[in-house]
């Protein structure tokens, strides 16, 4: 008899069984070790998984000094919204940044938002970063607590200095 119903197939089914979690085993190791970046690595980048796709220019990542990514949403700038476009996030990092000629990203500002935000704080952060020349708003929501909000910003910030200094949060 063949195929996985007589003795051959099942036979070849565990030792195909067998040949896959060894693999996983021996493979587990070296997926879960985290992989840092040379310290020459860019600081931002797009995600090379979207490259050519759609949603290639909506989603960045800006790398830390301590190798850590920090994947963000990108939204534009509009200067005809309210708060330029910027989207009303709790828990978040938001990251102005501008872009020169060649669309090399800068930082321009940051902003940690938080529950309870002070509108007016907010909206001072989105003048000053659109008139430092913000022409698009990467937010990162991925971090857990103001705490590590805070320790995200100083880890980016090691690496790309803003043009406007970082404003408490909101």
């Amino acid at each position: 008899m063949t195929g996985f119903g007589g003795c051959a197939g099942s036979a070849r089914a565990v030792s195909l069984l067998f040949l896959l979690r060894r693999w996983r085993e021996r493979n587990a190791r070296t997926v879960a070790a985290p992989r840092l970046k040379p310290a020459d690595a860019p600081s931002n980048t797009a995600l090379a998984s979207l490259a050519g796709g759609d949603l290639e220019e909506r989603f960045h990542a800006w790398r830390g000094r301590s190798g850590r990514r920090y994947i963000c949403s990108v939204f534009p700038v509009d200067q005809r919204a309210a708060d330029a476009g910027l989207p009303e996030f709790a828990e978040a990092i938001v990251i102005a940044v501008g872009q020169d000629i060649g669309g090399e990203r800068r930082v321009v500002a940051f902003l940690q938002c938080e529950y309870g935000a002070n509108a007016l704080a907010r909206q001072a952060f989105v003048a000053a970063a659109v008139k430092a020349g913000a022409q698009q708003w990467h937010v990162h929501l991925l971090t857990a607590d103001p705490q590590k909000r805070r320790a995200a910003i100083e880890d980016i910030e090691a690496l790309c200095r803003p043009a406007v200094p970082v404003l408490a949060p909101v």
